[in-house]
């Protein structure tokens, strides 16, 4: 059957080869690999081997065999595995038996110049299996390799070919299947029905090689087309059109009922040959029919998808004519992947539900907000909750009209993101909004609130900035309980951040006190007061989300109050990203005020709190005027003993008023008792009597007058002191 010399009885030319085959018999004693050993293969050398033997353990081989001999590498053996593969070829050199693969020749060639054995893995190849036969793709592993003779001449060419196409689709479809566990793993990250209904179909058209469909039973009982997807971009938007027409069933006159339905209603998985000209014939609208002519829908695959006896509807894959069936393991697959894409939609929606739940509690808790005050005071205001299942939380906002022309505004944050949160919050907002209503002074407001939070023992901190605004005067006043500044962006696009003189948290000492900081605020100032959500992220610190916030509204001040509200979100990292809750409050004050000049009012409650506040308060006020650390030094000293004597006689509430009346400071002190005051003079051991002395003493007038619902006690100082 052939031997290891040329045609022409010369002993071959090439010199002899290494030893390559690892899996051969150890030579004895040399510790060296020893190949397989032939003479021209019409006897072997190994002891008790026939070459007869080795025939038949060749024909009985289940992968391809083939052996070739000589340097022209005459094809000397075909077993019957390699004829069915690829016909009976006749006893030629190689090149004339396998004309049609080149490469497996120059492969041939190759081990027969080196006398090295090549392997090549899960290569893919068109075989034919003689003349007239259908052309068949194979996936071969393959191993060429050299037969010496026992002078250790190259001799021969062995080659051994197994067909692995139908091992190596099922090992992709394990890896498939295996892989099905991590996509349930992504699919169960999404909260939002929409997002996995579109990951749904993504997947399962790359998975199957196809376009999938995706029908989900909703609330009225209907079961609508939610989401589809096709493997193929450039065909994706033919199957989104198909969301606009009804279901085709694609099944005979006595089964009208869309496979799809069916699989929806009665849980069953249906694996279906489809006729495209059916269903084309069947579409009752001439675009729908042109989309499926040109998707040409061939083989059908849906199964239910279900948790439990719940059926939340079905998920149908399809390929066009042309393309290959699916297979039974397909059909395993598309149920296994069902059901891990049940789970996912069905946590989505109880998600969705608890979620609805929440927001409707959320936006029962927050105001409804005007979008603009009197004195033609703009406001806009928005909430969002924070992503990660955290959709309803503690920050908060309001805007409380005050009887006095001012506005108070307020922002805050209860510490968590959860129900109790929500319905902690719900509560101070209620607690603050009554005493803004009642006119209390910010430092007061933040004390009521505080004590309110730690007589209910919570653990949960709360914080909050609240401000009056006073649009007449042009002026903020503040007090902040451990929360975050706040900014006010003027007209000439600058901007500054209002800290205040700060505090505690809501909820941390029951005698901590919170000092107001009044703010002189020019015409058409923009206030935003906001939660840390808006400018803390992982990107930043709040300090850097301040500045980036301030340049934004610096950037944007002349869009209108509604968008530039919408900008922040959008541009801000925080808003962005929604990891945390979003409050934000915009007001923005008339460019031109009513009433213009320096002078000032501001009410006060008949308590002996008020003293001090009406101290900080002249004090600030007097500073943005420009007046000098004497003349404010004195203000603040007699008008808050004026405010003392008024806290004493007074029933309801007194006003603080201050002035500058051509080259003078008038102060004004008015409460609603009718008893005027007198200065006396106070015994070694007295106290009463002695804020009038100081009032006669310290300034360059003073005087009492009656008013209506009471009297004015009022002092005047030169601007210049």
């Amino acid at each position: 059957m052939g031997s290891g010399t040329d045609p022409s009885g010369n002993s071959s030319p090439h010199e002899p080869a290494p030893r390559v085959d690892k899996a051969g018999p150890r030579a004895a004693g040399t510790g060296k690999t020893q190949s397989p050993r032939v003479d021209g293969l019409d006897h072997l050398t190994i002891e008790h081997l026939t070459i007869e033997s080795v025939l038949d353990a060749f024909e009985l081989s289940p992968a391809s065999v083939m052996v070739f001999a000589g340097p022209e590498l005459t094809l000397v053996l075909q077993n019957s595995k390699s004829k069915e593969m690829i016909g009976a070829r006749a006893a030629v050199p190689a090149r004339q038996a396998l004309p049609e693969y080149p490469t497996y020749v120059a492969a041939l060639e190759q081990v027969w110049r080196t006398g090295k054995r090549l392997a090549h893995d899960r290569v893919p190849a068109t075989v034919y299996a003689g003349e007239g036969s259908t052309p068949r793709s194979v996936v071969i592993d393959s191993v060429l390799a050299p037969l010496f003779t026992t002078s250790g001449e190259i001799a021969a060419v062995i080659g051994q070919s197994v067909d692995t196409a139908d091992m190596a689709a099922d090992d992709e479809r394990l890896q498939v299947a295996m892989a099905l566990d991590r996509v349930a793993i992504e699919l169960s990250r999404s909260l939002e029905v929409d997002d996995v209904a579109r990951a749904v179909t993504r997947l399962a058209a790359d998975v199957f090689s196809g376009w999938a469909l995706l029908d989900l039973w909703q609330p009225d009982g209907s079961l609508a087309r939610v989401a589809v997807a096709h493997h193929d971009p450039q065909l994706h938007p033919l199957v989104e059109r198909l969301k606009r027409f009804p279901r085709v069933s694609g099944r005979s006159k006595q089964e009208r009922e869309a496979f799809s339905v069916t699989a929806a209603r009665m849980g069953e998985v249906l694996v279906s040959d489809l006729d495209p000209a059916r269903i084309v014939a069947a579409c009752t609208d001439p675009e729908h029919a042109l989309l499926m002519r040109a998707l040409s829908p061939r083989w059908f695959m849906t199964v239910p998808v279900q948790v439990g006896p719940r059926r939340l509807g079905s998920l149908s894959v399809v390929r066009s004519d042309g393309e290959q069936a699916f297979r039974p393991v397909d059909r395993s697959i598309l149920e296994h992947y069902a059901e891990r894409a049940a789970m996912a939609l069905a946590h989505a929606r109880d998600y969705d539900e608890q979620r609805n739940a929440a927001m409707t509690l959320q936006k029962s808790l927050l105001p409804v907000t005007p979008t603009q005050a009197s004195a033609g005071v703009q406001i806009a205001a928005r909430y969002q909750a924070g992503g990660a299942g955290a959709e309803v939380g503690g920050d908060w906002y309001d805007v409380v009209p005050l009887g006095d022309g001012g506005l108070g505004v307020v922002v805050g944050d209860v510490q968590g993101h959860d129900l109790s949160a929500a319905a902690l919050m719900g509560q101070v907002r209620a607690v603050v909004h009554s005493h803004a209503h009642l006119g209390l002074p910010p430092g007061r407001i933040a004390e009521e609130a505080n004590a309110f939070v730690l007589s209910l023992g919570t653990d949960r901190l709360v914080t909050m900035t609240y401000l009056q605004l006073y649009p007449r005067e042009r002026l903020g006043v503040m007090a902040r309980a451990g929360h975050i500044p706040a900014i006010v962006v003027t007209p000439d696009g600058s901007s500054r951040v209002l800290r205040g003189r700060g505090g505690l948290p809501l909820g941390v000492q029951l005698e901590a006190p919170w000092l107001e900081e009044t703010h002189h605020l020019e015409p058409g100032a923009l206030l935003a007061l906001f939660t840390d959500g808006l400018v803390e992220s992982v990107r930043q610190d709040f300090e850097e989300g301040i500045d980036a916030l301030g340049a934004v509204l610096e950037e944007h001040y002349e869009e209108p109050l509604e968008n530039l509200a919408d900008r922040a979100l959008a541009e801000m990292p925080g808003g962005q990203e929604s990891h945390d809750d979003v409050a934000l409050l915009l007001v923005r004050l008339p460019l031109s005020p009513p009433q213009a000049g320096r002078r000032v009012m501001r009410r006060l409650p008949a308590a002996s709190s008020s003293a001090p506040i009406a101290r900080l308060f002249l004090s600030d006020v007097l500073g943005h005027w420009g007046a000098s650390e004497d003349l404010i030094t004195t203000a603040a000293l007699l008008a808050t003993e004026l405010v003392s004597n008024a806290a004493r006689e007074s029933d309801s509430s007194i006003e603080l008023r201050a002035a500058v009346v051509g080259d003078r400071l008038r102060v004004v002190v008015a409460d609603d008792s009718h008893r005027l005051p007198q200065a006396t003079t106070a015994g070694p051991e007295g106290t009463s009597g002695r804020g009038l002395q100081l009032v006669e003493t310290l300034s360059v007038a003073w005087g009492v007058e009656p008013e209506a619902s009471g009297k004015a006690v009022w002092f005047e100082l030169e601007m210049g002191r």
